[in-house]
Formats: structure tokens, C-alpha cells, sequence
């Protein structure tokens, strides 16, 4: 039966009805509602924009057929991206569908029955649509394939189907269609289909809030189709407008047995064992693949058995992979190459970025480039990703182009990493909902990528966060409230390459509260530039000698005489004398970012103490919108320069956590003082170390604690990109190697030449010749200098929790020794003079010596430093003043012979024994071994996944790294854990530090 079309859904003509007659301004913030009990500012509405592919034409003649941006209803809030044809002669619009192919956006009539041939299956890459009433013509196959012919009842030969519609004659519903708007703005109205025909059958289950449609349809002969269209001629199916198009990204998709689009696993580029396959296991029947990407999958668990590659859309239907895979690794690099054509010398690049220095094919030399479907590269004239620069997004062939062999620094985004950045900060008494109030935050925001949807989020829990976006004009393009009183603000505007502006509002005016801004694809930042600039070297301003306090405390000021620019925010103070801090930072800035105190509040004086130096301690009063950090002290009782500091724009610091460092108790001074420092709460705060004075002797004054806001910070090693190689050299330590060490490092493949594997062990070659010999010549290792490149390796490990993907990634730079030297101890027992009753032998030896330094990283970010000393270690916030940096390069000692690593020269006791033998590592200032050389990186994967060309293969290794235990029968060792020589270490894949799921830094 016919049915004639006709709008029968009141809800859907609704919610259509609604969306016309809705108003907006620019792009749009969702969630702008309009409530009696919340004031929302109404502005103009934006200049219509093209609607029709022939309102283009107008605006251009010369137009061609191709992607344009088409906006419903002209309203700029709404954006679409239409393809246009025949511009030369009548346009038309369709809709491209980012997802087609095997599942997706196609239409079936399934052989049997009376319809003898073989399945007819169309599958459609474009829609043809009525732009302004959002009406497909299902009929249109300009965009389409077809596979199969049959004959339907005898009657009439079918070799192509329209849109949306499912048919066979079986007497059963084996018909499939499916419709996938996902990565457009259109949804499908509700009660959009029947089933019509002789004993029809059919279903349609929508899924992903209505923007996929899986179709089923039969009878004998019977379909399911759009309301009144024809099974074989087609008709139209309504559509309306949901949302702007969120960022659409490509994914492998399998499919369990019947390929039903709900039940698909979607696959980012990884490693999925057999317990992170929902799909089940020995389930998969078919792949999608997206343009560029390779799938692997393996017949066993722990990618083990036989495996193959698929690079495209592949049915397992009939073959003996069909239903055997149980695992799978997803690839989809980035290739370069050296000659056009895609020929050459190539390099095949992960996502992030990669400098001059980095691209292996040399500089100047790209000339074409391989990009997988859903990935960005961007290509730059000028190493530093300086200089002219191109966005590219399909395989290029460079010829021609302006880039061609003169690219030398270059960004790689993929699907799950994008060079955008998380900004945080705090509002201090709010301007509410005003783009130009001052008490509200404002930011700069950098779109360098192709014409796109680009979203923008504001994020505050105990406010109402109200957020703008401006064009570089201040003139707003789109607003948004937190929609249904949630704790986001969410915009998503179509926007060309360029710079905007976003305010971080509130809903109410003089609201104190954090935040935090994001953006999908665009680079956001403060306006002016604050910069920091580690500083390790100090000149002495006081110590409390003789004073009679109960603590000591000396205090030191930063030496800038080698930094010109740069200011101190306040001394830094040790509860020590004689020896100063390692690292501060100073601060830079642009424009007003830094000022002078305008006065100084006493603090304390050492009047009547007796002390050995005549001095006082004062804190900075800043200028209105200012914020200072630290005090310093004086010789004498003046009141110091308003130019010992600067203190910072209030905007640019967040709150820092008080520790109480020293009172002067016990001094029976004049003055009653204590000293704290401002430590870092949480991954958002850089701490300068700074003291802050407090006159009496009670709580900490949670006013006067601050730190700078990392996200602020203008350096381009806390820009917050994602962590890559780049940051790895970044933030590669410097380790200083003793004076008299004689078991240098190797490289792991040094030491692997000179074993073999016995048991569970990798024993030396070369006999040792006793318990605390060394006779193989290699132990001594290879000595790090200039004719001697000695690698560190560094594993990049992206944290998860329940394997879920967190903000955390830690970078673990790896050391190998291939001996490790152990201590001195008596055997026996000391006497009252402390002289051995027994005999000396060295203890803890043991071939193979792996070390570590690691670097955490939250939202691009260092937080934390921690040095592996034995089975111990040391942690450290990234800026305290015990870890001296070298530029971003935390500086290290590694202890003579055994090679634990610390943050200083010096000895450092870490063990007593029953006899009272006292066990000290010794570090020293001798060789040094910069870690940013060349280094071996090495992404993390699953244990026994690497090989010889995605390694080291070397990581697979599960023997221990050395020789068995020997010489254990003795007193020391029935009363310790150590032998003489003990086993060989396990290798980095079997440390806990290894596991994406262990958060405790070891």
C-alpha cells in the first residue's frame, strides 16, 4: 500500500518548529536558557549566512564543485558542511557522510525466496538534501555503489536501492538498511518509517541519540522505508537540525557476527588484549578500517599465534579468521617521505611534535606524506614551528606547494591527541555576565587548523560558569550559561584559521572560585607573557648564628646578575646554615605582569636575640590586582628596596599549601616570628620556594600562600602540550657521574652481546671467577663522552585507571649499568671502638643494574620528580628548592658503584645493619651524562609486543639481568637480604613502574 507522506509527529514538529524560531548570536553556546531566576544579556542577531550551495555561487561565480560550510536557516549558529555539485550549472546540496561503508549508510534487498539472485547492497557516501527543509531524496545515487543483481518476483531486475530502505522476499525480515549521521548535525525525526508491502516485517532501532538508524525489513514481498516512499523508486526522509556537528573522529570499528552497528567495539589506535574486547572473544565476523590505518589481529591472547593485517573494510564472513581473533593492535602512523610520489627514505612519525633536530630524513627534505584518515599535520618553513606553514589532512604529493623540501619542524595530531592545551584559574569577586568586565578572565585563543567546528569549555563546581567568545575585534560571536545549573559552559562555533578571545564568566556577579578552560582544537593561553627561568645559584642574606632559637634558619636571594629581565618573587629560606638552596625560579614578564610593592609590612627583627647578624624579615603589601609571593630579609632594621621583588598579576597565581619551616623560640627576642614556605596544592601550581614571614607564632595565614599557575606560564615546556618525544628531551635529566666511578653505563645491547641466558638468568659469558669477581673486561662498561654515545631510555607510559585514559603521564628515563658495585661490610661484629671482630668483604654486588629517574606529567605538565635509590627512592615536586634544574633538566647524582640517584653530591646513609654497619651511597661531581642526547624513546606497550622494528626488541625480556645470587652462607646474609653477589635485576617491563595502572610513583 501507498501511504501518503505527511507530518503526523507532534513532538518531532515541535522540536523543528522550536529550533526555527529559537534565536542565537554567532557560533553556539549550548546551553543559553532563558529562566525568570537567571538574567541572560540578549545581544543582536549575527548577519545570515549562505544556506544554499546556489547562495555560494552568488558570492562566488567561480566556485567550484567541492566541501563548503552552508548554515540553516542562514543562522550562524547552525553550520553544516554541505558538498556542492554542478556549480557551473544548477547547484545542488549533499550531505557528505563521514561514516560509510561496510555497516554504515547503506541500503539492502537480501536474495531468497522469490527474489533469485544475489543480495542488492547500495551504499551511499553523499545525501542528497533539501537545504531548507532538511528533506533527503532517498532516490538520489549520484554518491552511491551498488554490489549484487537479483530478480524481484520474476517481474523486474533490481541492481540498486534506495536510501533507508531494507527489503527481501523470504517471508522473513532479512532486509538490512542503516542510516549514520554521526559527524553531521542532523538527527532522524522519530516515527519516521513503516512497513509496507505482502506480509511485511520490519523494525527500526534508533541508537546514538538518533543519529544511527538500523533497519530491518520483509515479507513476502515486504520492505522497510521512509513514510511513502516506494521501495524501488524511492522518496524522502525528514531530518532536522540537532546540534552543531561536534568533532567527528574516525575509528576501526569490529563487529560481532550480523554486524549490528550498536554491538561494534570502536578501536583509537592501541593495544586491545582479550579482556579489553567487549565485543567478546572469538566474536568478530567483520572490520572497518579507516582510510590509512592498519589493524592487526591475533588468533590468541597477549597478541600470540598467527596474525594478519588488514588496511581496509574487511568481511571475515567465510574465511578462517571469521570469529578467531583475540587480540588486536590498531595503527595508524604518519609517513614521510624524502622524493614525491610517496618514494624515498621515510620516517614514520607518532603523534606530536618534532623538531628540526628530530626529523631523522634531515632538514628541508619532505616531499610528500601519508596522513591516515582523522589526522593533522602541519607542516612549518622554520624549525621552533616558526615561519610559513601548511594544515594538511589527506596524502599530499607536495609539488608545487610552498613547503616542498623546506619544511623543518612539523605537528602531527591524531584522532586521540590534539595540540591543544587545559588552562586553569581562579576568579577573584567575579564581573558576572560581562565580556568586558576586568574582574573577569580573559584569554587568547589560536586556531591554526582547517575551516572546522571548534568547541570551547568552562568548567566551575561551586559556581554558575558563564563563558564568551570574541573575535579579534572583541565583537562577541557566542555566549553560554551551564546549561540545566551543571558545572560546564559549552560552545561550539565554526571557525575560520586565526585568533579569538575567550571570557571565563560567571553567572553572578562578585563569585571567588576556580576554573578551568579547554578547547577540542584550538591553542588557548593568558595574554601576556609570564615566563620562568630556573636559577641555582644564591648569594647569602642572614642566618639565625647564636641567636638562641630552638632552630636554625638561613636565608638566601637568587643571583639574576646572568638572566637580565628576570625578577625575584621573595628569598627563599633553609632550616640549615652554610648551605644554600638549589633552585628557584624567576619570573619575566610583558606589560604590567610584574610590579614593585608599593610598602612592606615588618615581619621580624633579631633585636635582643644576641644573634651574629643585625637583621629583619618583611613581607611585600602589592598594588591593587597584584598578588605577592615571598618575603625577604635585610641586614639591619630598615625597611628594604621595593626592588628586591616584583609581585605578579592576581590573575596569573593560584593558592599554594603553607609548611612550617622555623620560629625564633628559644631566642627570648624582642620580636615573635615564624617563616613558612608556599608549597604547591596540586598539579596546577609552579612553587618558587619562597618564604613567607608571619609576625607571632600561630596557624598559617592561608592569605599570604601563593604560587604561579603553570597554565599561565609562557615557557614553551609548560604550554601543556600532549607529552611526546619533544618533551622527553625536554625534561631528560643531567646525571653526574662520580669522580672515581670505574662500572660505567652501556647500552643495553653493550652488555646483551656479552650474556646468554641460563635458566631464569643472564649469565655472563665469560666465567666471573668468584663471588665478588669481575673478570669480563665489559662490566666496566662504556664511559659516556664525546667519541662514546651512551643512550638513556626513556619509556613513555600514559597512566589509566580501571583502563580508562587519565591526564597523567609519566615519563621513565631509563639507566643500564652492567655491573653494580656493592659495599663494604664487616663480617662479624665492631667492638667499643668501633674495629671489626671478623673480616671485610663488599656485599650487593650484582651484574646488571637497572636505574631510574621519573618525570610526571598532569595535562602536559611537570608535577614530579622521583630518583630511584635501591629499593627506595625520593620524590620531589617539580620547582622544589632541593632539585636544581638545568633549564627544565632536573639535575642528578648517580652514587658511586651502585648508581642510586640522587639530587645532590654528598653521602647518603640509606641502611643500617645488625652490627651497627652503617651502608652510604657516595655522589659526586665528575662525569657528566646528559640524558636529552639521542635517547632511545620508547612508547609503552603490552609485554611481548616488541620486536626488532617496533622495540627494542630487548623489552621483552623476562630473565633476570645478570648472574644468580652467590655467596650467601654467611652472618650478613642470614641477617639481611644481601649476598655477596646477589641475582641479576628484573628488566623495565617487569617493574611496577611499567604497569599504565600503577599511579604510585617508584
Amino acid at each position: 500500500m501507498r501511504l501518503g507522506f505527511s507530518l503526523k509527529s507532534a513532538a518531532w514538529h515541535g522540536v523543528l518548529l522550536g529550533g526555527l524560531l529559537a534565536l542565537f548570536t554567532g557560533c553556539q553556546g549550548e546551553g543559553i536558557e532563558v529562566d525568570g531566576s537567571l538574567p541572560v544579556l540578549q545581544q543582536r542577531l549575527a548577519p545570515l549566512r549562505e544556506q544554499s550551495c546556489q547562495e555560494i555561487k552568488s558570492a562566488q561565480p567561480q566556485a567550484m564543485d567541492g566541501e563548503y560550510i552552508l548554515h540553516f536557516m542562514g543562522d550562524a549558529a547552525r553550520p553544516w558542511r554541505a558538498w556542492c555539485h554542478d556549480m557551473a550549472g544548477t547547484p545542488t546540496e549533499y550531505l557528505p557522510l563521514p561514516e560509510n561503508g561496510l555497516h554504515s549508510n547503506f541500503a539492502q534487498y537480501t536474495a531468497g525466496g522469490a527474489a533469485t539472485g544475489t543480495s542488492v547492497r547500495t551504499v551511499f557516501s553523499r545525501l542528497r538534501i533539501d537545504p531548507v527543509t532538511l528533506k533527503v531524496v532517498t532516490s538520489d545515487q549520484r554518491f552511491a555503489r551498488s554490489t549484487g543483481a537479483l530478480s524481484h518476483n520474476g517481474q523486474a531486475n533490481i541492481s540498486t536501492m534506495p536510501y533507508a530502505t531494507a527489503m527481501s522476499c523470504d517471508w522473513g525480515d532479512s532486509g538490512r538498511a542503516n542510516i549514520d549521521l554521526r559527524g553531521t548535525p542532523f538527527k532522524v525525526a522519530s516515527n519516521s518509517f513503516v512497513a509496507s508491502g505482502f506480509s511485511q516485517r520490519g523494525t527500526a532501532s534508533y541508537s546514538f541519540v538518533d543519529q544511527v538508524v538500523s533497519i530491518t525489513g520483509g515479507g513476502y514481498c515486504g520492505w522497510m522505508a521512509p513514510l511513502g516512499a516506494d521501495p524501488a523508486l524511492g522518496g524522502s526522509l525528514p531530518l532536522f537540525y540537532a546540534h552543531p556537528p561536534t568533532t567527528w573522529t574516525p575509528v576501526v570499528r569490529v563487529y560481532p557476527s550480523g554486524g549490528a552497528e550498536p554491538f561494534a567495539q570502536p578501536l583509537q589506535p592501541g593495544w586491545y588484549d582479550q579482556q579489553k574486547l567487549t565485543v567478546g572473544n572469538d566474536t568478530i565476523s567483520s572490520l572497518h578500517v579507516p582510510r590509512g590505518w592498519a589493524v592487526t589481529i591475533y588468533e590468541h591472547a597477549g597478541f600470540s599465534g598467527s596474525f594478519t593485517t588488514v588496511t581496509s573494510d574487511t568481511i571475515l564472513t567465510g574465511t578462517g579468521w571469521d570469529r578467531q581473533t583475540s587480540s588486536i593492535r590498531v595503527e595508524a602512523p604518519v609517513t614521510l617521505y624524502s622524493q614525491h610520489e610517496f618514494k624515498g627514505a621515510r620516517q614514520a612519525l607518532r603523534a606530536g611534535r618534532y623538531d628540526i633536530n628530530q626529523l631523522t630524513l634531515g632538514n628541508d627534505t619532505v616531499r610528500s606524506l601519508k596522513v591516515p584518515e582523522g589526522f593533522q599535520v602541519t607542516l612549518y618553513a622554520d624549525s621552533g614551528f616558526s615561519g610559513q606553514r601548511i594544515v594538511l589532512t589527506q596524502d599530499t604529493d607536495l609539488s608545487g606547494n610552498l613547503l616542498n623540501a623546506t619544511a623543518s619542524s612539523l605537528v602531527v595530531e591524531s584522532t586521540t591527541s590534539r595540540h591543544n592545551n587545559i588552562l586553569s584559574g581562579q576568579w577573584r569577586s567575579s564581573g558576572g555576565q560581562s565580556p568586558t568586565s576586568t574582574a573577569n578572565r580573559q584569554f587568547l585563543v589560536e586556531y591554526s587548523g582547517p575551516p572546522d567546528i571548534v568547541t570551547f569549555d568552562l568548567e566551575a563546581d561551586i559556581v554558575g560558569p558563564y563563558l564568551y567568545l570574541l573575535d579579534s575585534s572583541g565583537r562577541v560571536l557566542a555566549e553560554a550559561n551551564n546549561s540545566n545549573g551543571g558545572s560546564r559552559a559549552h560552545i561550539a562555533c565554526y571557525l575560520q584559521p586565526g585568533g579569538y578571545k575567550l571570557v571565563a564568566a560567571t553567572t553572578q556577579v562578585g563569585e571567588t572560585a576556580d576554573f578551568t578552560l579547554r578547547s577540542d582544537k584550538a591553542r588557548l593561553r593568558y595574554p601576556l607573557r609570564l615566563s620562568v627561568q630556573a636559577v641555582s645559584t644564591f648569594d647569602w642574606v642572614y642566618d639565625d648564628h647564636n641567636t638562641g632559637a630552638n632552630h636554625d634558619i638561613s636565608v638566601w636571594r637568587p643571583k639574576l646578575d646572568k638572566f637580565p629581565g628576570y625578577y625575584s618573587l621573595g628569598d627563599v629560606a633553609l632550616p640549615s646554615h652554610g648551605t644554600p638552596a638549589r633552585m628557584t625560579f624567576a619570573v619575566s614578564g610583558e606589560g604590567d605582569l610584574l610590579a614593585p610593592p608599593i610598602d612592606y609590612d615588618f615581619v621580624w627583627d633579631d633585636k635582643h636575640t644576641g644573634g651574629s647578624h643585625d637583621a629583619s624579615f618583611w613581607h611585600p603589601k602589592p598594588a591593587p590586582g597584584y598578588t605577592c609571593l615571598g618575603s625577604v630579609a635585610t641586614l639591619g632594621y630598615d625597611k628594604p628596596s621595593t626592588q628586591l621583588v616584583r609581585c605578579v598579576r592576581s590573575e596569573y597565581v593560584l593558592p599554594a599549601s603553607p609548611a612550617w619551616l622555623w620560629d625564633d623560640q628559644g631566642s627570648h627576642g624582642y620580636s615573635d616570628g615564624t617563616v613558612f614556605q608556599a608549597n604547591p596544592i596540586d598539579h596546577r601550581t609552579l612553587t618558587v620556594s619562597s618564604m613567607v614571614g608571619q609576625v607571632g607564632y600561630g596557624g598559617a595565614n592561608a592569605s599570604l600562600f601563593w604560587a604561579l599557575n603553570k597554565s599561565a606560564l609562557a615557557n614553551p615546556e609548560l604550554q601543556g602540550a600532549p607529552v611526546d618525544d619533544l618533551t622527553v628531551l625536554q625534561y631528560a635529566p643531567m646525571v653526574w657521574l662520580h669522580p672515581d666511578e670505574y662500572y660505567w653505563p652501556s647500552s643495553a645491547e653493550f652488555f646483551l652481546a656479552n650474556v646468554k641466558p641460563v635458566g631464569y638468568y643472564l649469565e655472563t659469558k665469560e666465567p666471573l671467577g668468584c663471588a665478588s669477581c669481575t673478570d669480563p673486561a665489559f662490566l666496566t662498561g662504556q664511559r659516556p663522552d664525546p667519541t662514546t654515545h651512551v643512550p638513556m631510555y626513556a619509556q613513555i607510559i600514559p597512566r589509566t585507571q580501571a583502563g580508562n585514559p587519565t591526564q597523567t603521564t609519566d615519563v621513565v628515563y631509563w639507566m643500564f649499568y652492567p655491573y653494580n658495585g656493592g659495599k663494604r661490610v664487616c663480617i662479624g661484629t665492631y667492638n667499643a671502638v668501633h674495629k671489626c671482630i671478623g673480616r671485610f668483604s663488599t656485599f650487593g654486588n650484582h651484574v646488571g643494574d637497572w636505574e631510574h629517574v621519573t618525570v610526571r606529567f598532569v595535562e602536559g605538565r611537570p608535577t614530579q620528580v622521583y630518583m630511584a635509590q635501591h629499593a627506595d627512592g625520593q620524590l620531589f615536586s617539580f620547582g622544589d628548592k632541593a632539585l636544581s634544574l638545568l633549564n627544565f633538566h632536573p639535575e642528578t647524582y648517580a652514587a658511586f658503584g651502585s648508581h642510586g640517584v640522587y639530587a645532590d653530591s654528598g653521602s647518603h646513609p640509606y641502611r643500617t645493619f645488625f652490627n651497627g654497619e652503617v651502608l652510604s651511597d657516595e655522589t659526586g661531581r665528575g662525569t657528566p651524562w646528559p640524558g636529552w642526547v639521542n635517547p632511545v624513546i620508547i612508547p609503552w606497550q603490552p609485554l611481548g609486543t616488541y620486536t626488532s622494528t617496533n622495540g627494542p626488541g630487548w623489552m621483552d625480556i623476562t630473565l633476570q639481568w645478570g648472574n644468580p645470587p652467590d655467596g650467601c652462607d654467611n652472618i650478613i646474609s642470614q641477617h639481611s637480604d644481601e649476598c655477596i653477589r646477589n641475582g641479576g635485576p628484573s628488566g623495565p617491563m617487569l617493574k611496577g613502574v611499567s604497569n599504565p595502572e600503577a599511579m604510585g610513583m617508584e
